[in-house]
């Protein structure tokens, strides 16, 4: 075989490498729900005409299409980027001679909107709806970091949590309820109080969202707003959001402390999913994932801080 003679075939371990290549980059989600899609592809000729840059000599173009139910769409398709990218390592272009061009999703009219029928479904489900609202809180944040909002010292987590609430709202994507009792609270003795709670438009509870501000690892602070947001709150097992209103001069320094105390929170319910880092879009944003178990019910915990130092003095 010559320098650019390529088979032109989809490689037979395809589906074996595209696991490995999401699994080690977090993402085993992004797998299950490709698993249970329809793939179908098409060589469209020299990426070269197909408008392909880079190391394109001789090579095709794919035009791919994945087809499946509603749930699983969202979630391939909310993270298109990096599912892109690890499906053209998995066709080992410099075998195969396949570069993907573009990827086509399909939501299946004949799949309506069921049970799911495993728990891995379940949580794909879960997941889908939580990486949605994910996206719209990193986009909250880079607003409010871009000093698109002025903050002070005299900035609190309610006034916060009310611009967020506000610019949720302004998505037009859900139902925005502040202050909800839901739960029990922090004494246990009355209902709990959540800062925000998400519903889809349809009345779906999806997200309970939890503000706090901090200047250093406060750990009995932390320890204060898990246990009430997790163990009080979420008795449905709702994907739940911690998001820290950071005050760092070295936020490097305070994301790896925060990240190795929350790693080793003891949480009083099982953990199915170990903490793990979620690559964020910019410097002042950081996100880490973990799944608990609620009574057999898998559900997402994000903690995200945003570090508003040049905001709040």
């Amino acid at each position: 075989m010559g320098q650019y003679d390529f088979t032109y075939v989809i490689p037979d371990n395809f589906k074996t490498r595209l696991k490995q290549y999401l699994q080690g980059s977090y993402r085993k989600e992004l797998f299950d729900a490709f698993q249970q899609c329809k793939f179908e592809y098409e060589d469209v000729g020299l990426a070269y005409y197909a408008g392909l840059k880079g190391d394109n000599w001789n090579k095709n173009a794919l035009v791919i299409t994945i087809e499946g139910s509603e749930d699983n769409i969202k979630l391939l398709e909310s993270n298109q980027k990096i599912f892109k990218e690890k499906i053209e390592l998995s066709l080992k272009p410099s075998e195969s001679g396949f570069l993907v061009k573009e990827i086509h999703f399909l939501i299946s009219d004949n799949i309506e909107s069921v049970l799911p029928h495993s728990k891995e479904e379940k949580l794909n489900q879960i997941l889908a709806e939580a990486n949605s609202v994910l996206q719209d809180l990193i986009i909250i944040g880079k607003e409010l970091i871009s000093n698109n909002v002025n903050f002070n010292e005299e900035s609190g987590e309610d006034e916060i949590n009310d611009i967020i609430r506000s610019m949720l709202k302004l998505t037009k994507k859900y139902e925005i309820k502040d202050q909800t009792r839901h739960g029990i609270s922090y004494n246990r003795k009355n209902a709990g109080e959540v800062d925000i709670l998400i519903s889809t438009k349809e009345g779906k509870e999806i997200g309970l969202f939890e503000g706090l501000k901090l200047d250093s690892v406060d750990t009995a602070y932390i320890d204060k707003h898990i246990d009430k947001t997790i163990n009080n709150y979420n008795a449905l097992g709702i994907s739940t959001f911690i998001v820290a209103y950071v005050s760092a001069v070295n936020f490097d320094v305070f994301w790896k402390k925060y990240l190795e105390y929350i790693s080793n929170y003891s949480y009083d319910m099982e953990v199915k999913r170990a903490m793990e880092q979620i690559i964020a879009p910019n410097a002042p944003i950081k996100i880490a994932q973990t799944i608990l178990s609620k009574d057999d019910h898998d559900f997402p915990v994000y903690f995200i801080c945003f570090n508003f130092r040049k905001n709040i003095k």
